[in-house]
């Protein structure tokens, strides 16, 4: 199953679930758990440890490891370079490493507590090919146009200044390396990111990378008033399987959002995921 760019509709993650890639993946991911979790735990307390545990992962690893990974096997070059950006301590760079030989992957990450997790995994990984940098995405210690491809798993909706983490990822991928980017798009344009900040994100993006000649960002965010019940969201899984929301105590992030200004939101955040597969100009 070919896993296409934009918002997921439901009917896509069913097909997903059956495929035997998903499976592969998630056993991976199992597996990478069980034998490196305790070393996680300082990241689970965070972000929690299990990234298939989460409503939206189930199709955002999926979709960039298929894509990164199909993009590594079409590249002649005897090593290629990629980067996690915006990390965290997850199964991910070395399910890539697995999957292509030639490939090593530095992970990024602003959490200086990341470290020592890396190295413990490493030291416990044969053939570990993943390395770690404490820095902002903003600011990357990266050369101009030393990377194959980047992977930024639902991180921009965390951060500021979109506009120059995009510039930056261009700056440090050569012509014709791939950008895999996904992040939340807020459905009440309540919290980051709004319809309206992911069109421009889309459109800054778009000076700098080269999208499918097929796809189309504004068709897909139409999506939002063609097919709203259709989508994957979280307004769906906190109907059919409210485990996967993220948010342990919604009362808590409720009081949190009320003293912020966003007033009474009951602690969940209205969303759903768009996922792009883009190429350096």
């Amino acid at each position: 199953m070919q896993l296409r760019d934009g918002i997921p509709l439901l009917s896509d993650l069913d097909v997903l679930q059956r495929d035997p890639f998903y499976a592969d993946i998630t056993a991976f991911s199992r597996q990478f758990l069980a034998t490196h979790g305790q070393v996680m735990k300082g990241y689970g307390r965070l972000w929690g440890q299990d990234p298939f545990g989460l409503w939206s992962r189930r199709w955002e690893y999926p979709f960039a490891a298929q894509r990164a990974i199909a993009f590594g096997k079409s590249q002649e070059k005897p090593s290629l370079k990629f980067l996690d950006a915006g990390s965290g301590v997850t199964f991910f760079p070395y399910y890539l490493c697995q999957s292509l030989p030639r490939a090593q992957v530095v992970c990024c990450d602003s959490n200086a507590s990341y470290p020592p997790m890396f190295a413990a995994i490493n030291a416990h990984t044969d053939h570990a090919r993943v390395s770690f940098v404490e820095a902002v995405l903003q600011n990357l210690p990266i050369s101009d146009g030393d990377l194959d491809s980047i992977c930024c798993i639902s991180v921009l909706e965390h951060t500021d200044n979109y506009g120059q983490i995009l510039k930056e990822f261009a700056r440090v991928l050569h012509a014709g390396g791939q950008l895999v980017l996904t992040f939340d798009l807020s459905l009440d344009d309540r919290f980051p990111l709004t319809r309206d900040a992911s069109t421009n994100l889309l459109a800054t993006a778009a000076e700098y990378f080269c999208f499918d000649g097929v796809f189309s960002p504004e068709d897909e965010l139409s999506r939002l008033d063609r097919q709203r019940d259709a989508i994957l969201s979280t307004d769906y899984v906190k109907q059919t399987d409210p485990k996967l929301l993220p948010w342990r105590h919604p009362m808590a992030k409720a009081v949190h959002d009320l003293i912020k200004g966003h007033g009474w939101t009951g602690g969940f955040r209205s969303k759903s995921v768009f996922c792009l597969d883009a190429r350096r100009k």
